[in-house]
């Protein structure tokens, strides 16, 4: 994998710390979140779809290059999602927490990038006149990097708009 990446997929990777000492504490300083709002111009049932297929994600979820994915859409299933570009493969896994079709759905994020602790990333669809109006906020990520997740989330989110197209 290359080490100098676009700033929008988060910058160096992190080494994977070791686990902690038995009745050691582990205090997380992976406090920071961050929220982004998008109209989409689709129904709402389309954009859940476009959230739990792995055609549909591969179509969208990288914010340069292309993405591979893997699904196993149920509560406790897991998905794996990877970025592909000219000089990366970057490999996101989580665990799908809640699944309400097609108003909700909570998953946790493992990436490089946000080093051992998994975020949080719950993904909200609200009817709109335009389509529908989606409000993706991904919590417990490390303050030094929610700066480029905001970023690319808020690319996938512009390529995700376009593989829906018109409404």
């Amino acid at each position: 994998m290359a080490r100098d990446l676009p700033g929008v997929l988060g910058g160096q990777a992190r080494r994977p710390r070791a686990p902690p000492a038995r009745g050691q504490a582990v205090v997380s300083r992976q406090t920071g979140e961050l929220v982004l709002e998008r109209v989409l111009p689709a129904p709402p049932e389309e954009v859940f779809a476009a959230w739990t297929r792995p055609e549909r994600i591969a179509a969208w979820m990288s914010p340069v290059g292309r993405a591979e994915a893997e699904v196993d859409l149920r509560e406790g299933g897991t998905f794996r999602v990877v970025m592909v570009g000219s000089d990366f493969r970057i490999e996101h896994t989580g665990t799908y927490l809640e699944l309400d079709p097609p108003r909700r759905l909570v998953f946790t994020w493992v990436s490089p990038y946000t080093g051992p602790e998994p975020g949080r990333v719950t993904v909200e669809v609200h009817p709109h006149p335009e389509g529908t109006r989606l409000v993706l906020t991904h919590e417990r990520l490390p303050d030094d990097v929610v700066e480029s997740h905001r970023n690319g989330w808020t690319a996938m989110l512009e390529r995700l708009a376009g593989a829906l197209g018109p409404a």
